[in-house]
């Protein structure tokens, strides 16, 4: 269920994406208009990406206005549209950011992660290291890795709230305090914020979730 859900969102991310590609073609009189539509639909689109990766939330949005339109009344609408869809996604962030807040002030068991890189080497046999990596449910953050150059990449690391890890957007694992402290290794592809992977990465990783109370 939670692989059809993830791909409708995929699919909603990549028609909003491929209708401001579209737009970019069309001969419009106003090119503020087509700029904000084009900025609205990539920034809803990312929102939409953050809710699921932190929370598996796909939030209801308003419907109805045309994807792309040259008429001033069209116009309007998509724009009137994606500033309220905007506003709903930020919303329920700024419901888990709350959450998360009181969350790591009074952490109970299952609350908190700590995750250890064993073992880290990209495809040319590079081997990486990192600190160890504390983290709470449905929090975002990003794991410095280096290497022995001193050249350093940056994973975007989430632990969803309903205990999927997320490594650069990949579902790695499950993790829970029932979850096995014994490490595993896994195939990450590093995206470095684009949109094609700049390195494959395999780590070696021991995830714990400790017993806090």
């Amino acid at each position: 269920m939670k692989a059809v859900f993830y791909n409708s969102l995929k699919a909603l991310c990549c028609i909003l994406f491929i209708s401001s590609l579209i737009a970019c073609s069309s001969i419009e009189t106003k090119s503020a208009v087509k700029q904000t539509r084009d900025q609205q639909q990539i920034e809803l689109a990312t929102l939409l990406d953050r809710l699921w990766q932190r929370a598996h939330i796909i939030p209801t949005l308003q419907q109805g206005a045309p994807l792309i339109s040259t008429a001033e009344a069209g116009q309007k609408a998509i724009a009137e549209q994606n500033q309220h869809n905007i506003s709903v996604a930020k919303a329920a962030l700024s419901k888990l950011d709350q959450a998360l807040v009181e969350r790591k002030q009074e952490p109970s068991t299952g609350d908190l992660a700590v995750l250890t890189a064993v073992n880290i080497r990209d495809a040319k046999q590079q081997t990486y290291h990192a600190e160890p990596l504390t983290l709470f449910r449905s929090e975002k953050t990003q794991w410095r890795l280096m290497n022995a150059a001193g050249q350093e990449i940056s994973l975007s690391v989430v632990w969803n709230e309903e205990g999927n890890l997320y490594i650069e957007g990949q579902d790695t694992m499950d993790l829970s305090p029932s979850s096995p402290d014994t490490p595993i290794t896994l195939q990450v592809f590093y995206y470095a914020g684009k949109v094609l992977a700049q390195a494959s990465l395999t780590l070696e990783l021991q995830a714990k979730v400790p017993r806090l109370n």
